[in-house]
């Protein structure tokens, strides 16, 4: 009886092992599976999101992958076509399978969205808004605010500046700043005139006075 028992435990033991290894890979590839779809942050600010009449799809999806908004493009891709449509595309709107996105239409989304909470946006609840390209549209930020590649918030233009010209300390560095970029130095006729001293203003919106230390963001005099 013991060696019936011990050899059915031979038999059986293989099998089991087998199990288990199913098990375990099909669990793995649920967990990965799943994962594409996550959201690529847990907290992120809503910004807008903009589709252009000339966008494609491959347009969108590449923008939202490029801008870390998802993990997978395919995955986005799959959202979007079984995800419920419950709105009629417009004319000219892309269309995912069954579904579609309007063109010329901004969507409000967040990289702490998940790709089938991304695709229920764009597939229903746009704003519709038109932009003047009859003489041509430039390349721009799809993204209001503009986003850097990976989805950080991109630094304002006087934050840029402000950055460039963070050498500038007293009226007489802002002197040699002014003319690359901007900004510009009161002339000593005005400043007889008025009885006030110069004031150089740099293109990062800073202004010095001439003999004082600092800097202020408004204009010194009216």
């Amino acid at each position: 009886m013991t060696m019936k028992i011990k050899n059915k435990a031979r038999i059986i033991a293989p099998f089991l092992f087998v199990a288990l290894l199913l098990l375990a890979g099909g669990l793995y590839w649920y967990k990965s599976s799943q994962d594409r779809f996550a959201a690529p942050r847990k907290d992120a600010p809503m910004v807008k999101f903009r589709v252009d009449k000339q966008n494609t799809l491959m347009a969108v999806t590449g923008n939202l992958v490029y801008y870390g908004f998802v993990k997978d493009e395919e995955a986005l891709k799959y959202a979007l076509e079984y995800t419920k449509d419950n709105t009629p595309g417009k004319p000219g709107a892309i269309k995912v399978g069954n579904n579609t996105i309007d063109t010329e239409t901004v969507y409000d989304i967040s990289q702490s969205m998940n790709a089938w909470e991304i695709a229920r946006i764009l597939l229903n609840e746009g704003t519709p808004s038109v932009r003047d390209c009859d003489h041509g549209c430039e390349e721009y930020n799809p993204f209001t605010p503009a986003l850097l590649p990976g989805g950080d918030i991109a630094p304002t233009w006087q934050e840029r500046m402000r950055a460039k010209y963070s050498w500038v300390k007293n009226y007489d560095d802002c002197l040699k700043a002014i003319g690359h970029d901007g900004g510009q130095v009161t002339s000593e006729e005005a400043s007889k005139r008025t009885g006030h001293p110069r004031v150089c203003n740099t293109a990062d919106g800073r202004y010095f006075i001439q003999g004082k230390e600092g800097w202020s963001d408004y204009p010194p005099y009216p």
